[in-house]
């Protein structure tokens, strides 16, 4: 890099180097995902001939990623092609090549500019010129703030198969608690693409809680385009007569009532009952810690009903969730509900509700039927155990979820 003496010279000169790195890299990129897309195509066709949808739609979407520039490009569907696993592999270190050769060019080329200005420091001092001293020192400090310089930086140091070689994070999840070690991703940064390892946990009372299956943060997390994995939070089928994680308020219980060939519990409201209704506990993530979660139901309303038109589900108090309302009558039903935190309290209420009009039972037969609840928690917050710094230095962090901090919030990463 050829630089002239004074600032201005180097700013210039640097600048020009560093834009041409940049385009190097994108002529380098927009060639080989052209060469790419065009073996897509020619995989296709012949998937296509094969008649199998299940191996013709994975090539598809490969295409519509590198057409998008989705990076990092989606895990591959499970029906994909050898051929296709084969391709993609292929293609990664392709364009990782690419991508390191001009984090290379970029680190080198900083690394010159930080000599030349910090020679420039010196010469200008010994010279009195101070103001056009400070300027080069501040020139030199804001190298560090330069997002593309540090992108650089952080591919060589982490990226690829280094990124695995030290996590960046512990974080534990809200909700079933589980822990697990972040590393960098093949970029060298943390991204719902970054992969995970499944640690022993150790928040609270330091209990081995379990494992997930998840593979990459996304997965772990619940986040936007990653298959989630998720955490039964309750689950329960009505066909016996034990009481499992729920108490009752006005409402009178009847286990192992048959109905339509199916078995649930006769759930009916006490005479001149003003608040029914059901509490599971604490089960739903709080606003606290954001979360998205699914409740599903089945369950039967009699045709019979003259007051009770079904049940609603609540987050401690407020709106129904999801403003969904269970009262299709006369069979049995399956239904769910999907919704995020509504409430600084988590916990979950069924509530019988009454026909518009109707202020109390006619006789105590008026009743509903379940067979089933379940709750799953799909999107997470998690929160960081401990943080690894670069050097050998011990982690910080704290195994007490209350000075733990919020690191994702419902799947997606907490803004700064």
């Amino acid at each position: 890099m050829c630089m002239g003496a004074s600032l201005e010279d180097l700013k210039k000169s640097y600048a020009a180097h560093y834009d041409e790195a940049n385009a190097q890299r994108d002529t380098q990129i927009k060639t080989l995902n052209a060469n790419y897309l065009r073996a897509l195509d020619r995989l296709l066709e012949k998937a296509k001939a094969t008649g199998k949808l299940e191996t013709v739609i994975p090539i598809r979407d490969e295409s519509l990623a590198i057409k998008n520039a989705n990076d990092p490009l989606p895990a591959l569907a499970k029906t994909a092609s050898l051929e296709l696993k084969n391709m993609r592999e292929k293609y990664n270190k392709a364009r990782n090549k690419i991508l390191i050769a001009h984090a290379e060019t970029v680190n080198d080329l900083v690394g010159k500019m930080r000599e030349k200005l910090e020679s420039q420091e010196i010469a200008l001092t010994k010279s009195g010129k101070l103001l056009h001293a400070l300027a080069a020192k501040q020139m030199r400090e804001s190298l560090a703030n330069d997002a593309g310089a540090n992108d650089a930086r952080d591919l060589l140091k982490y990226g690829g198969s280094k990124g695995r070689n030290r996590p960046a994070l512990q974080l534990r999840r809200f909700g079933d608690n589980l822990e697990v070690l972040v590393f960098r991703d093949h970029r060298g940064k943390i991204s719902m693409d970054s992969p995970v390892e499944n640690v022993r946990e150790k928040s609270g009372e330091k209990k081995e809680l379990g494992d997930t299956k998840a593979k990459v943060l996304g997965e772990f997390v619940g986040a936007k385009g990653y298959e989630a994995d998720p955490y039964l939070a309750y689950h329960h089928v009505f066909d016996g007569k034990e009481r499992v994680g729920f108490s009752l308020t006005e409402i009178i219980p009847e286990f192992s009532q048959k109905r339509a060939e199916q078995t649930g519990v006769r759930l009916s409201l006490k005479p001149a009952a003003v608040n029914p209704h059901m509490s599971f506990g604490a089960l739903l993530p709080p606003n606290s810690s954001k979360g998205t979660y699914r409740i599903s139901t089945r369950y039967f309303v009699p045709k019979r009903n003259q007051v009770v038109a079904g049940f609603i589900f609540v987050q401690t108090a407020g709106s129904p969730i999801a403003s969904v309302r269970f009262e299709e009558i006369g069979k049995w039903k399956q239904a769910e509900a999907i919704a995020e935190s509504s409430h600084d309290k988590g916990t979950l209420l069924l509530y019988l509700i009454k026909k518009k009009g109707k202020k109390e039972a006619h006789d105590n037969g008026e009743s509903i039927l379940l067979g089933e609840i379940k709750v799953e928690h799909l999107k997470f917050s998690a929160f960081i155990q401990q943080s690894f710094k670069d050097s050998d230095a011990l982690p910080s962090g704290s195994n007490d979820p209350q000075k733990q901090a919020l690191f994702i919030s419902n799947g997606e990463f907490v803004k700064e």
